[in-house]
């Protein structure tokens, strides 16, 4: 089979599509009282702009269910879950515009009914109730008779604030009338990032908005304060949990929510964390106890020398006891420093123990997940810090753990940058790994430079593998 090829024709197309995107100004519309369909936005840079409220749903655990249940009672469940959410959406005055997924945003308006304004806030909101009554009022009532022991919930996230609305994507080739276009409508603004990010946080059955949405609604104590971080970041809002909206008076039901399927078994790596966590607690602990005896040792000291200056005229001997007193204080307070000290060195070690117990178990590494990995390796360097360690030590003491959980998630470039650390100084390298991160990152100038230099230090291997690379 012939190599396909970028023609003339089709990279002078991409060019000038990008010099007509990047060369015009961007031109704001406002919105009107009329949510735009995809042929309203014109394919510029004339984007709608306004105040919005975006709403976010999704199905929880959906790739469980998507296991346990055959492909076309799946097919059925999403047909089913979906319908409520558009439903939920349309009826509170609402549009559906994105579906990903298990998941499906909806946008609102502020609108004027009657002299009376309804915020978009209100309506979302209202929205989310709507959709939380329908799931666990119908939805998994019907899922009982029909698809016996499954159960669905979901989670809404909810912000405010504005938005542009643009046309993105790429018409259907003129010399071809069967090419259809392939266009479609993104919301540009960080109002839409973090609905999506309140979607994810919010547990099934909750409802997470953000601030100035709170601001916008009708006063309700089923709404909390909470914060919650995801990676690094905090998130501060509200949520209010099972808030369904009132039924009829002649429907009478209970809901049926979904049940909790996380399994109760612990992983190696989380018993490596409970460990930490409990040797952490108890160095905690220790140091508050040294602290509190070091409070009541200056307590007392306070008193003796209140005690030795009544005293003075009369008993010079108390002054040698103060001094005796102070010798012993001061040798405690050295006994508590260098604890403390050696506390810093060991909660860096149990710290690192982490990235050894796991090290070269790639399928273990993958199942924890990049973000985690990223987060500890971060927290090394201030622990690292603490232990008396510039940060290339810490790189140092971590190299090959580092190029290996690198490797597993496809990050070469910091899998090369520590590879050459490790050249630099370790005394050893993993011909394997080594020739794998050269290849893989495309990079292999700077550590021939260091191999070279370190030829007689048992990196000769390493050298050789490279020029039968062909660098």
């Amino acid at each position: 089979m012939a190599e396909m090829i970028l023609s003339k024709g089709e990279y002078n197309s991409a060019i000038n599509a990008l010099d007509n995107i990047l060369s015009q100004t961007v031109e704001s519309i406002a919105l009107t009282d009329t949510m735009p369909l995809l042929d309203d936005v014109p394919d510029s840079n004339k984007a709608f702009k306004g105040k919005l409220t975006i709403l976010f749903v999704d199905m929880r655990k959906s790739t469980d269910l998507t296991d346990e249940l055959k492909s076309k009672k799946m097919v059925k469940a999403y047909r089913a879950f979906i319908r409520m959410i558009i439903q939920g959406i349309r009826y509170s005055g609402g549009f559906t515009r994105q579906f990903a997924g298990d998941g499906i945003m909806g946008v609102f308006q502020d609108t004027t009914d009657q002299d009376s304004e309804i915020t978009s806030s209100q309506k979302a909101v209202n929205a989310a109730r709507y959709i939380l009554t329908l799931i666990d009022h119908c939805l998994n009532p019907s899922l009982k008779k029909h698809i016996p022991d499954v159960t669905i919930g979901c989670g809404v996230g909810i912000c405010t604030g504005d938005i542009m609305i643009t046309k993105v994507g790429m018409r259907g080739k003129e010399a071809d009338e069967t090419s259809e276009n392939e266009t479609g409508i993104v919301w540009v603004g960080s109002t839409t990032n973090y609905a999506s990010r309140f979607c994810g946080l919010a547990a099934a059955c909750e409802i997470f908005i953000d601030e100035k949405t709170y601001a916008e609604i009708a006063p309700c104590d089923e709404w909390q304060k909470t914060s919650r971080t995801k990676g690094n970041k905090l998130f501060v809002g509200y949520t209010a949990s099972e808030y369904y909206l009132p039924l009829p008076e002649d429907v009478e039901i209970s809901p049926v929510k979904s049940e909790d399927n996380n399994n109760s078994e612990k992983t190696f790596v989380q018993n490596i964390f409970e460990e930490t966590q409990e040797c952490a607690l108890a160095l905690v602990d220790e140091i508050s106890k040294k602290s509190a005896e070091l409070a009541l040792a200056l307590e007392n000291l306070k008193k003796r020398e209140l005690l030795v200056k009544e005293r003075e005229s009369e008993a010079n001997n108390e002054e040698t006891r103060l001094s005796q007193w102070q010798t012993r204080l001061d040798s405690k307070q050295s006994s508590v420093d260098d604890k403390d000290e050696q506390n810093r060195i060991d909660e860096y070690v149990i710290h690192r123990e982490l990235f050894s117990k796991t090290f070269c178990k790639s399928a273990l590494i993958k199942e924890i997940g990049k973000d985690f990995w990223i987060d500890s390796i971060a927290k090394m360097f201030p622990l690292g810090k603490a232990a008396g360690k510039s940060e290339l030590q810490v790189k140092i003491d971590l190299d090959c753990y580092l190029v290996d959980i690198y490797m597993c998630f496809g990050m070469y470039e910091e899998a090369y940058s520590t590879l050459c650390i490790q050249a630099q100084y370790a005394s050893w390298l993993s011909i394997s790994t080594f020739e794998e991160v050269v290849r893989k990152s495309g990079h292999w100038a700077h550590i021939k430079g260091i191999l070279e230099e370190r030829c007689g230090q048992n990196h000769r291997d390493a050298l050789q593998k490279l020029k039968t690379m062909g660098y």
